[in-house]
């Protein structure tokens, strides 16, 4: 353990302070029944990743803060689809303001997915083969929305109506559109990842928009009806 710790960067213990600072949010806005939680926590975290990168002048935070601006806000258009034409999501709180279809923490909140779930795979990648980091965290993004899904429910943050198969909240489809972001993500991250090549981050970025946007709705038309 002594040894594991001392292998730890700081950008290390930021981006998983960053972590355990979102499962916090997300476990007290359900406890108390408080949605604008996970809105909070959102900002709270992004802040925290942003002001670590000026203070580390790290250009691996920037890159990845880059690619997961453009991911977060390009994620808006999957939430509109699912929104108002598939009707298989309802929010039932808007933290701030509506952007198109979805509160205006939930560009950030993948933003900060995208910059957490990029870094990993980049470290992991240092010591393992690519396809066991890009698999490993596959299936970590897949267990996260039964858990996830379960705490949105009692803050009043969004529900989905049942499409398919359900996981006491959390349809099937979901978890599977889950295992596709983050397998879009890890992957482009590995393979885009330029230390300040700005122009390589927006691409990679446009490509996690677009395959988070595929992935929901290939998810969904295949498995709701199961």
């Amino acid at each position: 353990m002594r040894k594991l710790l001392k292998m730890l960067t700081a950008e290390d213990y930021l981006i998983l302070g960053s972590m355990v600072l979102t499962l916090a949010g997300i476990i007290l806005g359900a406890a108390l029944g408080q949605p604008s939680f996970f809105g909070f926590t959102a900002l709270a975290t992004i802040s925290l990743l942003i002001v670590g990168w000026i203070m580390m002048r790290s250009a691996r935070l920037g890159w990845l803060l880059l690619f997961g601006l453009v991911t977060g806000v390009l994620e808006l258009w999957s939430d509109w689809l699912h929104v108002t034409y598939f009707h298989s999501l309802v929010y039932t709180d808007y933290f701030g303001f509506r952007l198109l279809a979805s509160p205006s923490y939930m560009p950030i909140g993948w933003w900060l997915t995208t910059v957490q779930f990029g870094y990993l795979v980049l470290r992991l990648h240092e010591r393992w083969a690519s396809w066991l980091a890009v698999g490993l965290l596959t299936g970590l993004g897949m267990c996260l929305p039964p858990w996830y899904e379960e705490l949105a429910a009692p803050a009043r943050a969004w529900y989905y109506p049942a499409h398919g198969l359900m996981l006491s909240h959390t349809p099937l489809w979901v978890i599977a559109t889950y295992g596709g972001c983050m397998f879009a993500i890890t992957t482009l991250a590995l393979e885009f990842y330029r230390p300040r090549c700005w122009q390589r981050a927006l691409l990679a970025g446009l490509y996690a928009g677009a395959s988070i946007m595929f992935s929901a709705v290939l998810c969904f038309a295949v498995l709701a009806r199961v």
